[in-house]
């Protein structure tokens, strides 16, 4: 059931990852497009492209989480069956802990911008929507290294 779980997660941020780049990619051609062929920039592209590159890259982080390739170190591949799970686990303390720092810190600053209201230049946004991929996608990293942890730990 968790597993089905883990899988539905790491798909959502995958195609928000996908769809991300996907925007970035349209709108920087856009972009290129209108200044230099029709000579009328986008004033709210760069904007947009940096909320898009934001999400892709925290997103893409998650993944990289959930399928065991974010965090790797292969100097220790070679160590005893105990070391090794040692390690791991060491590593799975030190990431949800440097996490739950993130988590902290992304939500104290997602709410101080809910309450200034303070937007992105052009778009009709609130800064703290941009800010809000640090909180979510830390949360969701921590998801994935306590079930990584739980599964080294019971072997």
């Amino acid at each position: 059931m968790l597993k089905k779980f883990d899988y539905v997660l790491a798909r959502i941020m995958e195609v928000i990852m996908t769809v991300s780049l996907l925007l970035t990619v349209t709108v920087t051609f856009m972009q290129v497009l209108f200044r230099y062929v029709l000579s009328t920039p986008l004033p709210w592209a760069q904007e947009f492209l940096m909320l898009c590159f934001v999400y892709s890259i925290f997103s893409g982080a998650t993944v990289l989480v959930y399928r065991n390739e974010h965090l790797t170190v292969d100097l220790f591949d070679n160590l005893k069956e105990g070391s090794d799970k040692l390690l791991k686990v060491l590593e799975c303390v030190v990431a949800i802990t440097v996490l739950g720092v993130f988590v902290y810190f992304g939500m104290e600053l997602v709410n101080q911008n809910f309450k200034t209201g303070q937007t992105l230049g052009l778009l009709p946004l609130q800064r703290a929507y941009l800010y809000m991929a640090i909180p979510v996608s830390a949360t969701v990293m921590i998801y994935f290294y306590i079930r990584r942890f739980f599964s080294i730990w019971s072997g």
